[in-house]
């Protein structure tokens, strides 16, 4: 398996694990992997009363315990910006009713899950 290949298997597992997480707190999950112009959204839900809601874009990252830098910190503001822009170009398309949309975090590291709401301002 290639180096990448492998990579992207660990992502894959990673935000599966994320899904469940978010499951488990009542959110609906919209789509996963999506793939814009400039960006990716790992995971789309609808969070907190479902339809006319909270409509949460949630980056997932997942970090070696042993790396010098958090998952937190590996979002640099070039990743931020890619991201918003992929949320944007989801929201063109979007035909939902969200009374709020934000941008949660949803990271792993040697100690568990850690679930940061708003993380990245929209």
């Amino acid at each position: 398996m290639w180096k990448s290949e492998h990579k992207r298997a660990i992502g894959l597992r990673y935000e599966r694990k994320a899904e469940e997480y978010l499951r488990s707190k009542g959110y609906r999950i919209l789509g996963r992997n999506l793939h814009f112009k400039g960006g990716e959204i790992d995971l789309v839900c609808e969070g907190e009363g479902g339809e006319g809601g909270i409509l949460v874009f949630v980056e997932v990252r997942m970090r070696d315990p042993r790396s010098f830098s958090s998952p937190e910190e590996s979002l640099c503001g070039r990743k931020k910006s890619r991201l918003r822009l992929a949320c944007n170009s989801y929201l063109a398309r979007y035909r939902g009713m969200a009374r709020e949309i934000r941008i949660d975090l949803v990271s792993f590291d040697g100690e568990g899950i850690h679930h940061r709401l708003n993380f990245i301002s929209f």
